[in-house]
């Protein structure tokens, strides 16, 4: 039975699901997914539309990304680049028809793919947030392609618990309830995958990638320096019912009928009262105040280090590192690593903090669900 992958978040959740469909033996026929980058890619704030790019592939009822795509300048997209390093199509979700001309593009690469099921990823868990959760920072964009997929043959699959800094793992783990996980990641999984991140700046997904490597502590993340710990359960996959996922997540139903990007917005800020679209926004404007150069880019490294290692972190995503030192560029930060007498050397897909021989954080007790997977 083919399977269409559908990214929740667009970003990093795409790359998570060609590694779960490599993991699960699916086989997708596409990847479904938004063009909704961090500011770092893309300096316009929200979701890119079918209009902000060229050379798109057209096919019936909906579009796909090909190497040959490139957004309109000013805008940015990591999805053409993904493209060519994916083994599979690229479909561009384009949210300006909102949640109904969203199923509309679906159904139709559904058909034309060959799909009989659709299968929605998440790293992290927002997906089954809530009004009220303290850490929700980024819920229209799940909430609305989960609502796309409604009246669909649906299923969605929450990898990590808690990566995405948003709900904390446990609380993630409570909703999802008692069921054990759909597959465990390891470092096989992630193979053919890994080298994507070398120059893609996800941090939810990255942070999936080094729990299947091994990797455990506590990793700092974007903004304020948030710390997110990698568990024994940080790499694992659940499975829920969409059905469910709309029981728990009050703002997919009044998505499900939104004809509009702007209407679904309102409808969103009415349940929860802003959006990330109004931090992006904010954001957005703050970011075109140019950033005064870092002048000895080395020295502001070891006391950034210092100081991240005070607020208790064991690694730092290569993402947060690039906003500290004003350097964007994922590639450019890691011949950074190669500079004698760093106090620690880097994993492949986060920069590592500890001194040479410390050991960061033990495993924490094993979740008894972790052994019931596979």
């Amino acid at each position: 039975m083919g399977t269409l992958m559908i990214a929740a978040g667009g970003g990093g959740d795409a790359i998570a699901a060609a590694v779960l469909g490599a993991a699960t033996a699916i086989d997708p026929v596409g990847i479904a997914t938004m063009a909704w980058d961090r500011l770092l890619v893309d300096p316009l704030p929200g979701p890119r539309c079918a209009a902000d790019f060229r050379e798109l592939t057209r096919r019936p009822g909906y579009d796909v990304v090909t190497v040959s795509t490139h957004p309109i300048a000013p805008a940015g997209s990591a999805l053409p680049r993904l493209s060519g390093e994916l083994d599979v199509p690229i479909v561009l979700l384009d949210p300006t028809p909102g949640a109904v001309g969203m199923r509309e593009q679906l159904s139709s690469a559904a058909r034309d793919l060959g799909a009989e099921a659709v299968t929605l990823v998440d790293v992290g868990g927002d997906l089954i947030g809530r009004p009220g959760d303290a850490g929700l920072r980024s819920p229209l964009a799940d909430a609305l392609t989960a609502a796309a997929c409604t009246d669909l043959p649906a299923r969605a699959w929450i990898a990590g618990p808690g990566l995405d800094g948003e709900l904390p793992e446990r609380v993630v783990l409570e909703r999802i309830g008692d069921r054990p996980p759909r597959v465990l990641l390891t470092a096989e999984h992630w193979k053919d995958f890994l080298s994507i991140l070398s120059w893609h700046p996800s941090e939810a997904t990255a942070l999936l990638a080094a729990a299947s490597l091994g990797v455990r502590g506590a990793v700092e993340i974007r903004g304020a320096g948030l710390l997110v710990p990698l568990t024994d359960l940080s790499a694992a996959v659940f499975e829920l019912p969409l059905g469910e996922v709309a029981e728990i997540n009050p703002l997919i139903r009044p998505l499900s009928g939104s004809t509009s990007l702007a209407q679904a917005e309102q409808r969103a800020r009415d349940v929860l009262g802003s959006t990330e679209l109004d931090e992006e926004r904010s954001k957005a404007a703050r970011l075109q105040r140019q950033r005064p150069a870092i002048p000895d880019v080395p020295a502001a490294l070891r006391a950034f280090e210092a100081e991240a290692r005070d607020r208790g972190a064991d690694y730092v995503t290569f993402r947060r590192l690039g906003e500290m030192l004003g350097q964007p560029d994922m590639t450019a930060l890691r011949t950074l690593r190669a500079e004698p007498g760093r106090a620690g050397a880097a994993t492949s897909v986060l920069w590592d903090l500890r001194p040479r021989h410390g050991t960061g954080l033990q495993h924490p007790d094993e979740d008894p669900r972790a052994k019931e997977a596979g």
